[in-house]
């Protein structure tokens, strides 16, 4: 992986931690280096001005030193997030200082005000996100446009979303037993079973465990996605954070009276792309190209082929168009973003079908493949680059 920039850090620090407590922090730190600048010998002498230094110094030396030694973190801060207690820390010191400056009692009655009008709206964040507070985002990015959150950056790395999706399916089938494969990783999927009561945990089986077919299929798709997909077929909850989709829960197959309308899109896609000549062809699956829609067709599709993996990797005709990606591969010029079949697509009448779309930049070749059960770390099977600007010159 490339290195990060140097602002990576810094500015998800920026993003993630509610405005009135970094303006109070600046204060702090601002207010700890006054005191010391004015007053050098109660630097050493005082003992609250040393641990106010002491603060500043945990908060600011560790990001100094990922940058300074360019070291690669991933997922956000959350591997810096001990950094959030001398933060804290800080902000109580800056406030302090603000009742201190503010010497008439109205203005000292105003920044008690102030401050409690910027803990309640903390409140009613974590109240309006609960349970997924995790993925808190202030007013610096973009929280309106959907999808944008999702596809630019990280917001639930270890996926408690999933409890969410385990519990709307044993109340949905309360007396069944159900294989459910999570997308996210088996991992995700016991840290989320150990929620749940016992009773419940009994009637959860994992389809990777036990090499049984999924019934239904707990897509996490918190992590950067890049580019985003059509609207799924066979989703039968969702979850949406800033109205980017942190959850979905699959069925497997489009066989329920709920999914009709589901069934009869996906065969609508299945005819259209069945109609002209696909742009490639293995022994798998056959690949077809609408536009800037992929479609993925498996004929005689058992259940279990769901749990296929797909490469596909798209060469720009300018590498400089994934400079403003949120994944990227730029050493190999090239965008990876391979997924899980049956995390897209959905069985039907004996067939699989599922689809991507493709960015928007000139696209000068793909490559496609797949694996079967690649955890532990098998080959890619009939991989091939596709030459698309030929193809599409057919």
């Amino acid at each position: 992986w490339p290195s990060i920039p140097p602002h990576y850090l810094p500015t998800w620090i920026a993003i993630t931690t509610p405005p009135a407590t970094l303006l109070l922090t600046l204060a702090g730190a601002a207010a700890v280096v006054w005191r010391g600048a004015t007053r050098p010998r109660d630097a050493l002498r005082n003992t609250g001005l040393r641990f106010e230094w002491l603060l500043l110094a945990c908060l600011v030396l560790p990001p100094a030193a990922v940058v300074a030694l360019n070291s690669n973190i991933y997922n956000g801060w959350r591997h810096m997030y001990f950094l959030y207690a001398p933060l804290c820390l800080l902000a109580v010191c800056g406030l302090r200082g603000l009742l201190a400056v503010a010497r008439r009692p109205w203005a000292r009655r105003a920044t008690w005000v102030l401050a409690a009008a910027a803990l309640a709206g903390m409140a009613v964040d974590v109240a309006r996100l609960h349970p997924h507070q995790a993925a808190y985002f202030n007013f610096l990015v973009d929280r309106s446009t959907p999808e944008r959150l999702r596809a630019r950056y990280g917001m639930l790395y270890w996926g408690p979303e999933l409890r969410e999706g385990l519990e709307f399916l044993l109340a949905r089938h309360p007396e069944a037993t159900l294989t459910v494969l999570a997308a996210g990783g088996e991992t995700l999927l016991r840290h989320n079973l150990r929620i749940l009561p016992a009773a419940a945990r009994e009637r959860i089986v994992s389809a990777r465990e036990t090499g049984r077919p999924a019934d239904f299929i707990l897509a996490s798709l918190s992590g950067p996605k890049f580019p985003a997909s059509p609207p799924s077929l066979g989703v039968l909850h969702a979850r949406r954070v800033y109205g980017n989709t942190v959850l979905t829960v699959k069925a497997v197959e489009l066989s329920e009276p709920s999914l009709a309308d589901e069934a009869a899109a996906a065969r609508a896609a299945y005819r259209a792309a069945a109609a002209g000549e696909p742009l490639f062809r293995s022994a798998a699956f056959d690949l077809h190209l609408d536009g800037r829609t992929l479609t993925w067709v498996i004929e005689s599709c058992r259940p279990e082929d769901t749990l296929q993996s797909f490469l596909l990797e798209v060469v720009p005709a300018d590498p400089d168009d994934l400079d403003d990606l949120p994944v990227r591969r730029r050493e190999r010029g090239r965008l990876a973003t391979g997924f899980r079949f049956g995390q897209f697509g959905v069985r039907f009448d004996g067939r699989c079908l599922a689809r991507r779309t493709l960015p928007d930049f000139p696209i000068r070749a793909l490559r496609v493949g797949r694996s079967w059960r690649d955890e532990a770390g098998g080959r890619w099977r009939e991989a091939t680059t596709v030459d698309l600007s030929a193809a599409r010159r057919r």
